[in-house]
């Protein structure tokens, strides 16, 4: 769980880093920084306690010790690193490798932190939860998050690009193959990933 939401932390970094645009959420939480004039790390944490509170009000069996640790963890990340990613004016190739590596890091850091069965993070708790009361499958309550989020966070002054677009597209995928990962070594160990977190993700991607 804490290795997940600090490589998460991470991989935010480098898409501001790159310059082309923020996964979902994050160009979300941006916007909302740009408004009440905070940093994105703090944006994020004040975002993910809302959540929290939110979803003890409507689903409060989602959450657990994850939930709480991803919450405070991913945008203590970004404060942490931010000073040594994001400096500097990078060059177009640096952009382009910071680029793939936030769109791998941002999967591979969900499907760490799904893997430990501990409690979902926030926003993937919400969208669980709206799946189950609408009736609608997870892959499309995801989009649907997803275009909202990037709708808002655009509206309120956050930087929609490419990056923003790619990342929905395959962020599922990626965090589908760590997942897997994560499963055959725990199998080659006699356990294996609860079959909840398993499902849930392979309806996501």
């Amino acid at each position: 769980m804490v290795a997940g939401s600090v490589i998460m932390g991470i991989s935010i970094d480098l898409f501001v880093r790159a310059g082309w645009g923020l996964d979902s959420l994050s160009l979300f939480q941006a916007g909302l920084g740009n408004v009440f004039h905070i940093s994105l790390g703090t944006a994020s944490i004040s975002i993910m306690l809302l959540v929290l509170v939110i979803l003890f009000f409507i689903d409060r069996k989602r959450i657990g010790l994850g939930t709480v640790l991803n919450s405070l963890l991913v945008g203590t990340s970004i404060h942490f690193f931010s000073p040594v990613i994001c400096t500097g004016t990078p060059g177009m190739g640096e952009r382009i490798l910071c680029l793939a590596a936030a769109l791998v890091l941002m999967g591979v850091g969900i499907g760490t932190y799904v893997a430990a069965g501990i409690g979902e993070a926030g926003m993937d708790a919400i969208m669980i939860y709206l799946s189950s009361k609408f009736k609608k499958n997870v892959n499309g309550t995801r989009v649907l998050m997803d275009i909202s989020l990037s709708a808002v966070g655009f509206l309120l002054g956050g930087e929609l690009g490419v990056a923003t677009i790619i990342s929905m597209l395959i962020n599922g995928q990626i965090i589908q193959m760590t997942l897997k990962m994560f499963e055959k070594i725990r199998k080659s160990k006699g356990s294996g990933i609860p079959a909840q977190h398993s499902g849930r993700i392979e309806e996501k991607g």
